[in-house]
Formats: C-alpha cells, structure tokens, sequence
C-alpha cells in the first residue's frame, strides 16, 4: 500500500517499521486500553500513508474518534523510532507523490481519449460499423440501427458539461473546496458533490487505487486546515447580525 504513496528512498524504514510493529504492542504502554490491540497492525499501513482517520474507521468499524487514537499511538512510535519516516509522512500534504502522479496523467489521458473517441463496438452487436451522432457521446449502430452510450458502462453518462471534467480532476486533486470548485467552472455546489463521488469511484474501478486515496487524504487535510484556520483566528468570518434587538438604555 504505502509503495506507490511514499518516496522510494522511505520503503525499507517502512517495511522496517511494520515488522517492529508487533513488538511495540508487546512492550509500550501506550496501547494498554486499545482492545484489540492485534489492529494496530492493520491500522499501521494506514498511517504510513496519512489515510483520513474516517477512512479507517469505516474500514474496521470504529468510531472516528477510535481510529484516531490508535493512529496517534502509532504516530507517536514512528516519530521515536523511524523520525526520517515520519517527516515524510508529514510532507504528503506538500507533495504528489511519484505514483500519484503518474496515475494522475494516466486517468487524464484515458479521459480525454474516451470523450475524443470517434470509433466505437457496439453495445449490443459488436459491430464497427458505428456513427456518433450528437454533442453527447452517442453513437448509432449501422448494423442493428441501435443507439448506444459507451459512458454507460462507467456511469458517467449521468453526468452533464463533459468539456469541464478535466479541468474538475485538476481542481480535485489540488483539495479545492466546492465552492472554490463551483465558482470557477460555473456549476452549483450539488453538482461538484455529484461529480465528486462519481469520479472517486471510477478511479477505484480503473485501477487508479493511489489516486484515489490521494485524493480523499487531501480533502481531509483541507477539512482540517479550515477548521484550524477558524480556531487559531487566520480565517476571517463575518459577524453575524443579532437577531435580538439591543435595549434602548
């Protein structure tokens, strides 16, 4: 898992990490209370590429609140025993990793030649003896006369304004808000929340599993930000207007 998420250089101290992993739960207290102790093995993986504690708590069934005790334990013994590690872990919310990346430029390219395509099977003979017909990816059969969506079988065929997806994947990837997203592509914020959920899932289908992931641990990040930005005093938020009037002294 944390091959194609962490830098190269970092593999052996992670792998050199989760077999010492065992040992730690043996020995530290920190774990005393975290029954099953046994999953901190699962999680560990989890932590070395900043997976959002919500991530782990759907997995295993936990409370959010769970996951994120038994990932700061974890934390805490790769801050003492693997720091390189750790600072690498740290330095995903600042970098793409090499993989994501590249799974990044693969799922662009297979986007653009799917909306681009001009030649198509059909659906339902597997003729090539097919015609597009119309702005939408549509196309006519010439053998059976049947009509067909090859954006079907990804359910993206419910999705509206093709020529905008691309510039949406850049905008997700870079853990953009809905509203920023919204603002500058034109579309309301239900619509970005819909696309949002089916682009995640066709790069969990395509094979595109650390571009995926990479993607739902920045937007955790940017979640987290904001929240930190409002509690420390760096966002500014218009106060709001009473609704009681003030008593006249």
């Amino acid at each position: 898992m944390y091959h194609a998420i962490l830098p190269e250089e970092q593999h052996s101290a992670a792998k050199r990490f989760l077999q010492r992993v065992p040992s730690l739960i043996a020995t530290s207290s920190l774990c005393r209370r975290l029954k099953p102790v046994a999953l901190l093995i699962d999680i560990a993986p989890m932590t070395l590429i900043a997976l959002p504690h919500s991530l782990i708590a759907n997995k295993f069934h936990l409370s959010p609140r769970a996951a994120q005790r038994r990932d700061n334990v974890i934390r805490q013994w790769l801050a003492q025993y693997e720091p390189d590690l750790y600072q690498a872990i740290l330095n995903l919310t600042q970098t793409m990793p090499v993989e994501v990346s590249r799974q990044a430029q693969a799922f662009k390219l297979w986007l653009t030649k799917l909306l681009g395509t001009s030649v198509m099977p059909c659906d339902y003979c597997g003729s090539l003896s097919t015609v597009r017909i119309g702005h939408r990816l549509n196309f006519r059969c010439r053998a059976c006369r049947r009509t067909f969506n090859p954006l079907k079988k990804y359910y993206l065929d419910k999705l509206s304004h093709c020529e905008l997806w691309l510039p949406f994947v850049d905008l997700l990837l870079q853990g953009e808000a809905f509203k920023t997203i919204s603002q500058q592509l034109g579309i309301n914020t239900d619509t970005v929340a819909k696309w949002q959920r089916y682009f995640l899932e066709i790069m969990e289908l395509q094979g595109f599993l650390a571009l995926a992931n990479y993607y739902q641990i920045k937007r955790c990040q940017r979640y987290r930000q904001t929240w930190l930005d409002i509690h420390t005093g760096d966002t500014f938020l218009p106060a709001s207007k009473s609704h009681f009037r003030s008593k006249s002294s």
